[in-house]
Formats: C-alpha cells, sequence, structure tokens
C-alpha cells in the first residue's frame, strides 16, 4: 500500500472536517440524500482542494476551526447564502443567522468573474460532462436547476476568510496568467478519481 504524503493527509483532513460540519447541517425537508453519501462527498471536495497551496488549505482549516469555536457552521452559511436565490423566501427567514460579508463581496466577485470564465471555456471543450455538473450562472438559478456554480462557488467563498480570500485571490489570478484553468483541473481530478485516465476519455464516456 502506497504511503499517504503530508499533503494528500491534509487534503484529506481538510475534507474530513467539512464531512463532519455538512453532518450537522440540516434541512428543513429533512436530512439530505448527499449527507449520506462520503464516497461522492469526498470525491468531490478532496478534487477541489488539490487545486490549491497547502498555504491555502492550512488557512481555510483555520477558517473552520475558528468559526466552531464561535458556534458557527461555514456549510450552514454556505448553503444559507446559496439560498438567497433559489429560495428567497426561506432565506429571509435565516439571513441574520449569518455573518455580515460585506467587506468580502468584492474579493469574492473577483474570484467568482475568473471561474464563471473558466467555466464557459470547460463548457465548449468537455461539453458533455459540463452537462453532468451544476447549471452555470446565477441567473440560472432556481428550484427546479438549484444553485449554479456561480451561486455555490460565491456561497463558499463568503464563509471564508480576508486572509484565505486573498491567498485564493492571489493563485487564482496567477493560474490565469499562467494560462491554466482550475475549473478544468478539478474536474480532472474528479474523472481520475472515477478511474479514468484523460478528461477526453471522460469525455467520450458520456458522449
Amino acid at each position: 500500500m502506497a504511503e499517504i504524503s503530508e499533503r494528500e493527509q491534509l487534503i484529506f483532513d481538510v475534507a474530513q472536517m467539512e464531512w463532519e460540519l455538512f453532518q450537522q447541517v440540516y434541512n428543513t425537508g429533512g436530512r439530505a440524500s448527499c449527507q449520506d453519501d462520503p464516497d461522492t462527498f469526498f470525491k468531490m471536495r478532496m478534487s477541489q482542494w488539490m487545486v490549491y497551496s497547502d498555504d491555502v488549505l492550512k488557512s481555510y482549516q483555520e477558517d473552520c476551526e475558528e468559526a466552531v469555536k464561535e458556534g458557527r457552521n461555514p456549510i450552514f452559511e454556505k448553503y444559507g447564502w446559496m439560498m438567497e436565490s433559489t429560495f428567497p423566501e426561506e432565506y429571509e427567514e435565516i439571513k441574520s443567522h449569518l455573518p455580515d460579508v460585506s467587506e468580502k463581496k468584492d474579493i469574492v466577485e473577483q474570484i467568482v468573474k475568473i471561474h464563471v470564465e473558466w467555466d464557459g471555456e470547460v463548457a465548449k471543450q468537455y461539453p458533455n460532462l459540463r452537462r453532468r455538473g451544476r447549471v452555470a450562472t446565477t441567473a440560472q438559478d432556481g428550484v427546479m436547476a438549484g444553485s449554479s456554480m456561480e451561486s455555490y462557488l460565491r456561497g463558499e467563498l463568503y464563509t471564508y476568510s480576508m486572509r484565505t480570500l486573498q491567498l485564493i485571490r492571489k493563485e487564482t489570478e496567477e493560474a490565469r496568467e499562467r494560462g491554466e484553468n482550475l475549473v478544468r483541473q478539478t474536474i480532472a481530478n474528479e474523472t481520475a478519481f472515477y478511474g479514468y485516465k484523460s478528461l477526453e476519455e471522460a469525455e467520450a464516456r458520456y458522449s
């Protein structure tokens, strides 16, 4: 059995922390099916965290630890922010329980803008794979469509500290300058977890 590297352990630990917080989130309609599917959860969350540096991962760990000490659950807050466009009436009932994020909005929108552009590139290059994910933009949110990639990302970023956001903005902008696409890398990580050797192989599978 291959030895797990420190980085692999760190990525797993971050996902494990999120999983434990996710188990404490209660929906008005009852427990969500995804809360009983750790395999998919870990593959999705680890795929995302793999594209960031150890500095980002450790900063986010601290964010979650600090939130727990304050009696907050960042996963609850993320889904709360997502409800603003999908379930506005329910959002009105819970928004008083969400922290003030006014100082974060500018930096969050800078990161979101780049991700929306990256997502559009992925949709052109791998349309079959992309169709299996969330709808793309907040304008497409709705009860039937659910939360878009854009709204999901925005809601998640709101739960990060300014320290973590600044690190992510830096790495996001540097990746774009290098011609890299972190959305594409995340999906490549996901498909690798499911046994595909490349995005092209996975794309052909769903054609």
